[in-house]
């Protein structure tokens, strides 16, 4: 039984191989001076966001284009979350010890004797802690509240803000994306030079007529 010749693989073409190439690299390029634009611009962005969270507590804005009216985006602040951690082990198995003796004891292990503590009644703790925002167990039989030591309310998560560009429908066919490329391809926006910020504003001393 005779094989076929294997088909020799030819080179691409030279020129077409060169243009593609330079294509690559000039696309990377773009989007490596893209990528360090919207980092600074994201940056500037976040910083105004919380800026404006902080002075009137507002947590969603519309995007909109130049017109004022077209949105196409928005950009909501989802808050941080927070929860009760133990953060002083020995203070927190001493309260326990003194004050809930039955969820407390010793394990002997070799060479030494730890100190247990339930993990069930430690969850519990830090449930009621984490629901009052506060280092407090509010006892569900006795309804005594108790100020825990060793417990803090950690943050587990910083506040973020989540971006959404808006979705095509019967009222604007376009959706977000598309709304953005079109205002850049008509010049309405500009991807290239940052927004300038606007000239402050004069203080009623800069406007006060000079003494004659």
């Amino acid at each position: 039984m005779t094989t076929a010749p294997e088909r020799k693989v030819e080179a691409p073409n030279p020129v077409y191989l060169a243009a593609v190439l330079r294509h690559r690299q000039a696309m990377q390029a773009q989007l490596d001076r893209a990528k360090a634009m919207f980092a600074e611009v994201d940056t500037d962005a976040t910083a105004l966001l919380a800026q404006q969270y902080t002075a009137t507590k507002s947590t969603k804005a519309d995007v909109t284009l130049p017109d004022g009216e077209t949105k196409f985006a928005t950009v909501t602040r989802v808050g941080g979350e927070a929860e009760a951690q133990v953060t002083d082990r020995d203070a927190f198995h001493a309260w326990v010890r003194d004050t809930y003796p039955d969820h407390f004891g010793f394990r002997i292990v070799p060479a030494r004797t730890e100190v247990t503590v339930d993990d069930a009644f430690t969850d519990q703790v830090l449930a009621s802690a984490t629901a009052a925002n506060s280092a407090e167990y509010a006892d569900p039989e006795t309804g005594v509240v108790h100020d825990v030591p060793g417990v803090s309310i950690r943050p587990t998560r910083r506040p973020y803000f989540r971006w959404l560009f808006t979705r095509a429908s019967k009222r604007q066919p376009l959706d977000g994306r598309d709304l953005a490329a079109q205002a850049v391809r008509a010049g309405l926006i500009s991807t290239d030079t940052p927004p300038a910020l606007p000239a402050a504003e004069p203080t009623p001393a800069d406007t006060a007529p000079a003494d004659q």
